[in-house]
């Protein structure tokens, strides 16, 4: 009896420290003072969205993927910018976007706000394009208004791997933003990459700590806990067969979160699509090999 009750206090003692952490505001910096020289910001329905844009032509729309931002296009956008008007916003919740804790997560959710900062732009139809969890939310937006995007790429998306893991919609507080704001460090950032890309060389320093400066803006752990919580264990499967607009697929040959499989069996769910296979790349395609990335979505497009 008095090792339960032991037991029981060391529980009680340890999830009293867990609270009192997560209750602990963390140090954050105003967006402004981490917004570069491109920055801009629109407001979209009710929410601040930042994004950047280069070049001149048709608007070609970039959307990141899961815990990503406009950083991930830095090589890419240069690229695509000779023949358009390139658009690369952050999602809702990343980068430096708002990040309400209350918000909607769900990639259908965010698709509808891809459609808003077109809407909000006034530059449909557009050619749109995802990465990750943005080729999921680009395929939702090319679902809910076909007519306001041309042409849609999807590049190593996650309709069937990927995601939050499903036991996250069972955390409560204070583990929820324990759990975020341990994916918000070095270390776990660090492994994350590690398993993202093909060279390994490429994951530096600097690449870090550009991935977590948005880590760094008010809520962002919370709006991460919100996020994993919410949307978790939601299944994607059946966007893919009602995508009706001219889409291309790029993969990485040596994607590991998300594998070529996929890609094979989205092009045979996707009537008319067409798949591109890229080598010596990880999931990260449009960072390590940015050229042939560039070369198909401009083949497509053109």
């Amino acid at each position: 009896m008095k090792a339960i009750k032991w037991i029981l206090t060391c529980i009680a003692v340890v999830y009293a420290c867990c609270v009192v952490y997560a209750l602990i505001p963390q140090q954050s910096v105003p967006v402004k003072e981490l917004a570069g020289k491109d920055s801009r910001f629109i407001q979209v329905k009710d929410r601040t969205i930042h994004y950047i844009q280069a070049g001149q032509g048709k608007p070609l729309v970039l959307v990141h993927g899961f815990a990503g931002s406009t950083y991930t296009w830095r090589y890419l956008i240069p690229l695509l910018a000779q023949h358009n008007t390139v658009y690369a916003l952050d999602l809702l919740g990343f980068g430096l976007s708002d990040k309400p804790v209350d918000a909607n997560y769900n990639l259908r959710a965010q698709g509808q706000l891809v459609i808003d900062f077109i809407d909000a732009l006034k530059l449909a139809p557009v050619e749109l394009v995802g990465h990750s969890m943005g080729g999921v939310i680009v395929s939702c937006a090319a679902v809910q208004a076909p007519k306001k995007i041309d042409k849609l790429v999807v590049m190593d998306a996650g309709f069937y791997h990927g995601g939050p893991p499903a036991f996250t919609k069972h955390l409560f507080f204070p583990f929820d933003i324990l759990m975020a704001r341990s994916f918000y460090t070095k270390g776990t950032r660090s492994r994350s990459l590690l398993n993202s890309y093909y060279n390994k060389a490429l994951i530096t320093d600097e690449l870090i700590e550009n991935y977590l400066r948005p880590a760094r803006t008010p809520h962002a752990a919370d709006a991460l806990a919100s996020m994993m919580s919410k949307s978790s264990g939601e299944s994607y499967e059946g966007i893919s067969t009602s995508i009706t607009v001219p889409t291309l697929l790029i993969w990485a040959r040596n994607d590991a979160p998300i594998p070529l499989s996929d890609g094979e069996r989205l092009q045979r769910e996707i009537k008319g699509s067409k798949l591109v296979v890229v080598d010596k790349s990880g999931h990260m395609i449009q960072e390590e090999q940015p050229q042939q990335v560039a070369e198909a979505i401009g083949s497509f497009l053109r």
